[in-house]
């Protein structure tokens, strides 16, 4: 009989602001077992995620019971849990960018994974196991920074790390979510490969079906349903789990209204490229796209991880310079635009949630930050900001949140969310997406995508980027493939 890897008894947690973020929860994980733990964003999952491994913030109250093996987990020491991390427990953080030090070489990072219990990794073992998880000139990467990778390599990086010590239990939170489909197969099987045990917490339902073994729902910090995964994919008991399946996008369900034929152009680039580096070094991130985009059209972009998506999608917001090529915005170049008006004409939405919102503010001011900028004359006050904050909030579905909450107190969906709706209330002709819904569980994503379909039918255009096809292809009027820097109509 396979032994418990993990055991939660009636684990509550209750954060210093009185939020209940977990109440009562009890399961294990047992040897070679995948666990899968879905839910809304704030339901739960990665406060369950980051008890296990003893990171909850000071002040928090936690009742109940971890236990891995024989060593207790809450009112662990400082000492005993180090002793585990790494070793015993291993841990892929949801954000990538935020588990690395930006001023140390990705190499250095995944180093660390031995060096912080005195040890010097073996030779060539960073790069082999780069290489494994599919990421090309493995050596010459690892002497990159962070920035340099995209997310999702860099994901695979953290990876690496994560289970250098092959320990008993990986707990991954959203390990995949910006990868693709065919990507995030590989890095769940190179998981599991190791033989470690999986607490996986994720949003991707037709991931968590593909290679979980148990599915446990999170909803309002309790666990309502835990089966078999065929058995609560196939027989959902909860309202919530019936809710939730409902809501994954299923092929030939368009969400977006039919593109008006005679509608303007918003955006015209032409032979757009960006090289990065010089000599041997460089690499062709984007090779001579061309891209139309009219008002009120929702175009989405796919493609592999580092195929270069980003990178255009920067370079179509302007927030990148082009290495050759040009970008049109209402038939006016970028070098022009500053001088017609163009001032509030594209509002991005990026791929890192938390690192795009600003950590000292509190969150009706982010929000409300567009109704600020300098080209607007009429100002509202900070009580009429917090009153459209408030409003906002509703219509996302986040009334719920504290008006003075800062980034750090909510998860990553619900900051991906904040950030849509600081772009929706700039009221831009064109928004920019990288991947807006990648922290997001199916029914939230849901709601996001029709809120996005509202706004292109408004005349906004929308440029979406995602790993999720089939996601774009219930959303988009037209979804191009991006493979290897090139773009393909």
């Amino acid at each position: 009989m396979k032994q418990n890897v993990i055991e939660f008894n009636r684990l509550s947690v209750t954060y210093s602001n009185g939020f209940c973020a977990a109440h009562e929860v009890s399961f294990v994980v047992k040897e070679g077992e995948c666990l899968a733990i879905v839910g809304e964003s704030g339901s739960g999952k990665t406060t369950l995620a980051r008890a296990a491994l003893g990171l909850l913030p000071a002040n928090t109250k936690i009742t109940g019971s971890i236990r891995v093996g024989e060593t207790e987990i809450v009112g662990a020491s400082t000492e005993t849990m180090r002793g585990l991390r790494g070793l015993v427990l291993g841990f892929v953080a949801q954000d990538p960018f935020g588990s690395c030090n930006p001023l140390a070489r990705v190499g250095s990072h995944i180093a660390d994974a031995w060096r912080v219990h005195g040890i010097e990794p073996p030779k060539n073992s960073i790069v082999e196991s780069l290489e494994k998880l599919g990421i090309p000139n493995a050596e010459i990467k690892a002497r990159k920074y962070p920035h340099e990778w995209s997310g999702g390599m860099l994901q695979r990086a953290t990876i690496t790390a994560a289970t250098a010590h092959r320990p008993r239990l990986v707990i991954a939170d959203e390990p995949t979510s910006a990868l693709d489909a065919g990507r995030a197969d590989s890095i769940l099987k190179a998981l599991r490969s190791a033989g470690s045990a999986v607490l996986l917490v994720s949003h991707d339902i037709d991931l968590v079906s593909r290679h979980a073994d148990r599915i446990a729902v999170c909803y309002t910090g309790q666990i309502v349903e835990i089966d078999k995964a065929s058995e609560v994919l196939a027989h959902p008991r909860h309202p919530y789990t019936v809710r939730l399946l409902d809501a994954v996008p299923r092929s030939g369900h368009k969400v977006s209204a039919e593109l008006k034929t005679d509608a303007d152009v918003v955006l015209d680039a032409r032979n757009l490229s960006c090289v990065y580096g010089h000599g041997t070094d460089s690499v062709s991130a984007v090779v001579r796209a061309d891209l139309q985009v009219k008002h009120g059209e929702i175009v989405g972009i796919y493609g592999d991880s580092g195929s270069g998506k980003s990178t255009l999608l920067r370079l179509l917001a302007g927030i990148e310079n082009p290495s050759s090529g040009s970008v049109k915005f209402g038939g006016v170049s970028r070098s022009e635009s500053g001088k017609t008006g163009g001032k509030g004409f594209i509002m991005p939405i990026f791929q890192d949630p938390i690192g795009s919102l600003d950590r000292r503010w509190a969150i009706w001011r982010t929000v409300t930050e567009p109704l600020t900028a300098k080209h607007l004359s009429d100002k509202p006050s900070q009580k009429r900001r917090r009153e459209i904050a408030r409003k906002t909030l509703v219509d996302i579905e986040l009334e719920e949140v504290d008006l003075d909450a800062k980034p750090h107190q909510l998860s990553v969906g619900q900051c991906q969310r904040i950030a849509i709706a600081r772009a929706l209330l700039a009221k831009p002709r064109l928004i920019v997406a990288d991947e807006p819904t990648s922290a997001l569980d199916a029914s939230v994503s849901k709601n996001v995508l029709q809120l996005l379909s509202k706004i292109a039918e408004n005349g906004t255009a929308i440029i979406i980027v995602s790993h999720d096809e089939r996601l774009l292809k219930s959303l988009c009027h037209r979804v191009l493939k991006m493979h290897e820097g090139i773009l393909i109509n």
